[in-house]
């Protein structure tokens, strides 16, 4: 049994990724596509070979054509649309970041288990084999203890008002700006990494940008373990460190770039380099996880839970900054 997919947001992540994800996944087939232009809906459509398209989310999520729906709109939209498709018996793949805060994710969450429909996040990193091995090298005690992690990254976000996806710079529409949109994928790998977050310290700013988000996000953490944890993430930026390092008492773990699946490891005064690529489409690894889940009846790796609790320490950080 393939699962029937629709999409909804046929943007610019849809595009690079999730439609072809969707067609390539064995268990997974793409039946219809939503957007609200009309003319790039059907230029989508033409690309993918979709032959339902509909401008109403609604037609989407009422479908009985239509078992999941892939939720790609803007952040503010997630919450009425997976609550509407969790209503209309639609297990529900949500883009990143999950809500705009975290009381739209308790929503989300509660109405999918109300209706026994899965509900996932689309962070596809926890399927990086260099996330893998860098949990696999820190659970054998290969760096000794861990002190600390740390994470940068960059992106130039070179859309002008008025072009798709600047959304990501309102916050009436986005929730955020660079630590919603980029810096929410490595608090996600920390958290899975090292657990529950006991203090946030943040600085949240519009630096060199003329929109109101924040362009450049620092975050200092505490986990639960006392572990600590400092993030850093810029819009503006031409240059991209994408730089995720473990620090232990016997070593440390450099994957840089992350997004490459290079893995530099230090120990005993030693220097290894390893090379654990991801899928050529990021999102492959997700949907396969996610159809799985389904015919399986199990969760999927990244849980509503999971993307609730990033979208926690987000909150923090913004509302510490303010402060």
């Amino acid at each position: 049994m393939a699962i029937r997919w629709g999409i909804i947001g046929c943007g610019d992540v849809a595009k690079k990724r999730v439609a072809g994800a969707i067609q390539n996944d064995a268990n997974s087939e793409l039946v219809a596509v939503c957007r609200r232009d009309e003319t790039k809906l059907q230029s989508f459509a033409e690309e993918f070979g979709v032959s339902v398209t509909t401008i109403s989310a609604d037609e989407v999520i009422n479908s009985q054509e239509i078992d999941a729906v892939y939720i790609a709109t803007p952040v503010n939209l997630h919450r009425p649309q997976t609550v509407a498709a969790a209503a209309a018996g639609k297990h529900v793949l949500v883009e990143k970041p999950m809500a705009m805060s975290t009381a739209e994710c308790n929503e989300m969450i509660a109405a999918c288990n109300a209706a026994d429909v899965r509900l996932g996040v689309a962070y596809y990193r926890p399927f990086y084999p260099v996330v893998h091995r860098m949990q696999e090298l820190v659970q054998s005690g290969e760096i000794g203890k861990v002190l600390s992690v740390s994470a940068t990254t960059c992106t130039p976000f070179a859309i002008d008002a008025g072009e798709d996806g600047y959304w990501r710079v309102l916050p009436e529409a986005g929730g955020g700006g660079a630590l919603m949109d980029i810096g929410s994928h490595r608090l996600d790998l920390f958290l899975r990494m090292f657990g529950a977050v006991a203090n946030v310290k943040a600085q949240c700013s519009t630096v060199a940008a003329s929109y109101q988000a924040d362009d450049v996000s620092t975050l200092a953490l505490r986990f639960e373990s006392g572990i600590h944890g400092l993030l850093h993430c810029c819009f503006g930026s031409s240059t991209d460190p994408d730089e995720f390092a473990i620090l232990g008492t016997n070593g440390r773990l450099v994957s840089r770039p992350l997004n490459g699946g290079e893995l530099i490891v230090e120990h005993g005064g030693e220097q290894l380099i390893e090379r654990h690529p991801p899928a050529a489409n990021f999102n492959s690894p997700l949907i396969a996880d996610f159809s799985a889940a389904i015919l399986e009846s199990r969760p999927p790796l990244v849980t509503g839970e999971a993307g609730r609790d990033v979208n926690s320490v987000m909150e923090q950080a913004y509302a510490g900054s303010r402060r």
